[in-house]
């Protein structure tokens, strides 16, 4: 079934009410909080002054039981979550208007920098405007997975998605996948690199495609949306790949600390996952200061003693096309021969 329901706008208010009943993250949506400050006040500045917004589709769960409702809430937001979050954040005092507001009717009434408790007192029927704007959400009834991401990839045509916001909207158990290992401990507590446009999606991909190829193997984008595309329908393959992507992830939480200065760059972690697979557990305890010397090395900032010079300029050579399945190789190659090298060295 699916069907798109054009009913009768509610307000801001009506919504806030039933926050806890939508379920903000679905897995086809993209990763929140992507919108700055100026752009969430710049919609509360739109409502105020009385211009339209587009509008919003939610999956309305109300009335037939569908599979996709993960959350068991009432609804889903299927596109508009930057501009719902933006509203509830200014209706909950969590967000003032812009320092430059102004208001185009009176421009003498002085709302800038307020927060919405402020001007409720201050100057009610402005604050009201925005908790009774008829919000423009369309309802979406389905039981269809593949239709619901359809719709999102439609609504989102016209807008540049990344790589990882496009790939987790596609057909398939792979998405779900990619999502459950970028929330692994390993993303969320021990990489340092920011995660502002789905970096932990992306090489959550990367690594999935390491498991399934069963080695090193390209991860452009083209690649990673093939992998995403050929494995539709093959969930036997994927969930043991997951598991064994999960082991290793749990390795790799036991050899890095909290928010590692070695994880900066998130072009690193799928040669280190790679490298790290292939190691007994016995061994993961010297791995760290094993990847902080060879980084010192290849910096330039300690001598090179137990890699060799050549490895230094392939290493670095390799980092300039991190996506191709030559400079993964070269890099985890590397990576074996100078750790056995170290593990002589402080053995001796």
């Amino acid at each position: 079934m699916f069907e798109i329901q054009h009913q009768q706008f509610k307000s801001a208010r009506y919504w806030l009410t039933r926050r806890a009943q939508i379920d903000m993250s679905p897995p086809y949506q993209r990763k929140g909080e992507l919108w700055r400050l100026e752009d969430r006040q710049a919609l509360i500045d739109t409502m105020i002054n009385g211009y339209d917004m587009p509008k919003l589709y939610f999956a309305d769960f109300t009335t037939i039981k569908s599979p996709l409702n993960h959350a068991g809430m009432r609804y889903a937001v299927v596109d508009g979550k930057q501009r719902i979050n933006a509203v509830f954040d200014f209706l909950s005092n969590n967000m003032p208007l812009a320092s430059t507001f102004i208001l185009e009717e009176n421009p003498n009434i002085k709302l800038a920098g307020l927060y919405y408790k402020d001007i409720s007192e201050v100057a009610f029927e402005y604050a009201e405007r925005v908790e009774e704007f008829p919000m423009p959400v369309v309802h979406v009834v389905t039981d269809e997975a593949a239709k619901i991401r359809e719709l999102f990839l439609r609504l989102n045509k016209g807008i540049v998605l990344t790589g990882p916001e496009k790939r987790n909207a596609m057909v398939g158990s792979a998405p779900d996948i990619i999502k459950e290992l970028s929330t692994h401990d390993f993303f969320a507590h021990y990489v340092s690199y920011k995660d502002n446009r789905g970096e932990n999606l992306n090489n959550a991909a990367k690594i999935l495609a390491f498991e399934l190829a069963e080695d090193a193997t390209e991860t452009k984008r083209v690649n990673l949306d093939k992998m995403v595309s050929d494995f539709a329908s093959q969930d036997q393959h994927l969930e043991l790949a997951k598991l064994d992507a999960m082991q290793t992830l749990d390795k790799m939480a036991v050899v890095f600390g909290p928010r590692d200065k070695l994880l900066r760059s998130a072009g690193s972690v799928p040669a280190f996952y790679w490298f790290i697979r292939a190691l007994e557990v016995d061994l993961l305890r010297l791995v760290r200061p094993f990847l902080e010397a060879i980084n010192n090395e290849f910096a330039g900032r300690t001598v090179v003693t137990f890699s060799r010079p050549d490895e230094v300029a392939n290493y670095k050579s390799a980092l300039r096309n991190i996506n191709d399945k030559a400079s993964h190789a070269a890099r985890i190659s590397i990576l074996r021969s100078g750790f056995e090298r170290w593990i002589e060295l402080i053995r001796s």
